[in-house]
């Protein structure tokens, strides 16, 4: 394939990370050439320690309008950074589920991809639905600006930290018979052998199918 992309990820546990990383290798493996790859969470926080060193010179600054500045500076980062990737024929926009969305740092990304060809893949928590993860697409989909093409996307569960566990297992503790308490400990105990191979190789399969539908 003739074609060259960008990578942009946010992964907040490493998930999203580890698919991003396995996803270029199978399409570079296949003739897709990455010509950038930008750390969506690192820009994210370089500008939030980057505004932190600036109140810390300027203490007398209002503090709800240092939060509008630090906010500005955030967007800008991501501004700049869809920019960069923007050189490219198509941008691979990768995500953690954020509250049944993306994190704002996407948000902002995906709203700087004017006129740009986009994928999307992402990990969540819960994976045993393909119509939650449409669901989730959609919302993050609906991020990009009227006139960027979204060109397809995919999902796949992800293993999920020791402190959602306990969360869970305090709510049985204090109800032995709550079944939900019950169903999500069952579901974070599956989550934990994701992700694995037959979920990047779906979503390689989902990238392969959306990049050969723009050279046809």
């Amino acid at each position: 394939m003739n074609i060259t992309c960008s990578m942009a990820v946010s992964s907040k546990s490493g998930n999203t990370k580890l698919v991003a990383d396995a996803l270029q290798r199978e399409l570079t493996d296949a003739g897709v050439r990455f010509v950038a790859s930008f750390d969506l969470d690192g820009a994210a926080a370089e500008s939030a320690r980057s505004e932190g060193v600036k109140g810390a010179e300027n203490v007398k600054g209002a503090e709800g309008g240092e939060a509008v500045e630090n906010g500005q500076s955030a967007n800008a980062a991501a501004s700049t950074l869809a920019t960069q990737a923007s050189e490219a024929d198509v941008i691979f926009v990768g995500f953690w589920c954020d509250k049944g969305s993306c994190s704002p740092a996407v948000q902002h990304f995906l709203q700087g991809l004017a006129g740009k060809r986009v994928f999307l893949f992402g990990t969540c928590g819960f994976g045993e639905s393909d119509e939650y993860f449409a669901q989730i697409l959609d919302r993050v989909r609906a991020y990009l600006p009227v006139d960027a093409r979204f060109i397809g996307g995919a999902m796949c569960q992800g293993k999920m930290g020791m402190g959602v566990k306990r969360r869970y297992e305090g709510m049985l503790e204090k109800d032995p018979e709550n079944a939900q308490a019950r169903m999500l400990i069952d579901n974070w105990n599956r989550a934990q052998s994701h992700p694995n191979e037959d979920d990047v190789s779906r979503i390689a399969v989902a990238a392969k199918e959306a990049l050969e539908g723009i050279v046809e």
